[in-house]
């Protein structure tokens, strides 16, 4: 029996060949094993802030709550007869509750904006918001906070009132501009005074919204940090020790989601000052897919 020949030659593999193949597949795996390392050292760094955080949280929770309660009992035992003393324990009261629904709305914003970081993850509708009627509302709850160190929050009329409402989802950026105020008293020397202005800039259809105010400085090399997750400055550390560093790392993720701009800059004087800048209907087509979506959600 014969065998004819296919045609087809088998040759050995190439050693050169192979060696590259090996050293390809060699470099692919140490390039995965150090993005591996990587992704664990960011999970056990963001688990560590997440503890940290979650200590700081319930620690300024727990102090406010503590204080309404001792405060109610001093009211409901009879301890305080004085009327004017009786009216400084309610605004104390209602201070301090200001404070722990403020802790506990960045409490769920940040577990919300970490999961999803995009509009239409919101369950909440856009809606036309008055910028100069929100600020006014927020100058008067966050007053009582003032109190303490003589501070005074005060809201520029003109021209702010005049601007446009902005498409916006509304409690968002209520939380927004309360981090901004909370943190300006929270770091103004005492008896001076956090101002609140803004205008129309109808070049590019924005509104913006300015929050000024006296204390702890803002270094030119630290702006940039700020808004980033957990940061605070040694000043603010030593200000305010058990701060989260949360506020402006969560007011920047609702800005960015509403497409807008913030930063921070040096004012007059050496007044700290936070610029948000918020389109007037820059959102208009995604509120009107939201529209849409919705319902087709509630079908």
């Amino acid at each position: 029996m014969s065998f004819k020949n296919s045609g087809h030659s088998h040759k050995n593999a190439d050693p050169l060949d192979t060696n590259i193949e090996l050293n390809q597949l060699k470099k692919e795996n140490d390039l995965l094993k150090e993005k591996n390392k990587a992704l664990q050292n960011q999970l056990e760094q963001l688990t560590k802030e997440q503890i940290i955080y979650l200590q700081n949280v319930s620690h300024q929770l727990v102090a406010p709550l503590n204080a309404i309660k001792w405060h109610i009992e001093n009211l409901t035992a009879g301890r305080i007869h004085n009327l004017d003393r009786i009216k400084t324990v309610l605004r104390s009261i209602y201070s301090q509750a200001t404070i722990s629904v403020h802790l506990a709305k960045n409490f769920a914003l940040m577990s919300n904006l970490e999961a999803d970081q995009t509009l239409s993850a919101q369950r909440e509708p856009l809606e036309l918001v008055n910028l100069h009627l929100l600020m006014v509302n927020l100058a008067n709850d966050f007053q009582p906070l003032g109190w303490g160190k003589k501070v005074h929050i005060s809201v520029t009329d003109d021209p702010l009132e005049k601007a446009p409402p902005v498409l916006a989802i509304k409690n968002l950026i209520s939380q927004v501009f309360s981090n901004i105020i909370d943190n300006a008293i929270k770091y103004s020397a005492e008896e001076t005074d956090v101002e609140i202005y803004g205008r129309h800039n109808p070049g590019d259809d924005t509104v913006l919204v300015y929050i000024a105010s006296k204390g702890i400085p803002l270094p030119s090399t630290e702006i940039e940090r700020i808004f980033n997750r957990g940061y605070r400055s040694e000043q603010a550390k030593n200000a305010n020790p058990p701060g989260t560093g949360f506020g402006m790392y969560i007011a920047k993720k609702i800005i960015d989601i509403h497409e807008g701009n913030i930063t921070a800059f040096t004012g007059e004087h050496g007044s700290s000052v936070f610029e948000v800048t918020l389109s007037v209907k820059g959102l208009t087509g995604k509120a009107i897919q939201r529209a849409a979506k919705d319902n087709i959600d509630h079908r």
